[in-house]
């Protein structure tokens, strides 16, 4: 995970260190009666661990629950890739964008002391569907640039049925992007809903680190895969009862009840 987080600030603070002085477009909608896409979020990319979030059980013997929690909430960290990202989208808000030939486009930029980034959001109407890219170019004003570098793309449905994101990182070597993250889901319903998240290797390969979230109804399940490795998280918010496995010898499982106390598992 170490060589994934350096791979992914090692892009992200290029603009966290500006004093951000936005340079953006201004000009108007062109052409078009319609209103633009709204900009996406990555919510639909996350998983629900509000059962996690709001319960804090005080009592002594919650072992198993604290530590399948501490195992659900670690995933949360594949989320923050996408929080820190969509804070670039949502200054797409702040502009106006241009429409051709079935594209809308966002453009703005930023400088300050010398460096700058231009920033390139687009939104292709498909049949069903809109398909997202984010583009990058910068310069530090002293001979390091690169240009049209993919930051995020991806595709979401209309009715929010299903949708993926690819995260990318940029290759210091080549000045071009890699992937570092992926993630597809498909939604069915409020309470229907499967999604899986995969990291990839520093040389932009598919990896052997990814986890799984199904919710069906009340029923939660999460499979953390990393090569030959599997930690199980399962819990119903009807029932509030819940375990966690490590591996897949159910002999590994460990199990609390209603009042997040530890249980035998019966298994």
């Amino acid at each position: 995970m170490k060589n994934y987080t350096i791979r992914l600030f090692s892009v992200i603070l290029l603009l966290s260190l500006f004093v951000w002085t936005s340079c953006g477009s201004d000009d108007p909608v062109s052409g078009m009666d319609e209103d633009p896409p709204a900009i996406p979020t990555f919510e639909d990319a996350e998983p629900d661990l509000s059962y996690f979030l709001d319960n804090n059980p005080k009592l002594q013997t919650t072992n198993n629950f604290y530590d399948g929690k501490s195992y659900a909430l670690g995933l949360m960290a594949f989320s923050q890739f996408g929080q820190i990202y969509s804070s670039f989208f949502s200054s797409a808000d702040t502009e106006e964008a241009e429409f051709d030939n079935g594209v809308w486009t966002w453009t703005y930029s930023y400088a300050f002391e010398g460096e700058s980034v231009s920033i390139v959001l687009t939104a292709q109407e498909l049949t069903d569907s809109i398909r997202w890219e984010m583009n990058w170019s910068y310069d530090d004003g002293q001979g390091n640039s690169f240009e049209d570098y993919t930051m995020v793309e991806g595709t979401m449905a209309n009715d929010g049925s299903y949708g993926d994101w690819t995260f990318n990182s940029l290759n210091p070597d080549t000045n071009t992007e890699e992937p570092l993250m992926t993630s597809e889901w498909t939604r069915s319903g409020d309470d229907q809903f499967e999604l899986e998240t995969r990291l990839y290797d520093d040389s932009g390969q598919e990896g052997e680190e990814f986890y799984t979230f199904v919710q069906d109804g009340t029923s939660f399940d999460m499979t953390y895969t990393y090569g030959t490795e599997n930690i199980y998280i399962h819990w119903d918010t009807s029932t509030q009862t819940g375990y966690y496995q490590i591996g897949n010898d159910s002999g590994n499982r460990f199990c609390w009840d209603s009042q997040f106390q530890d249980v035998s598992c019966g298994v």
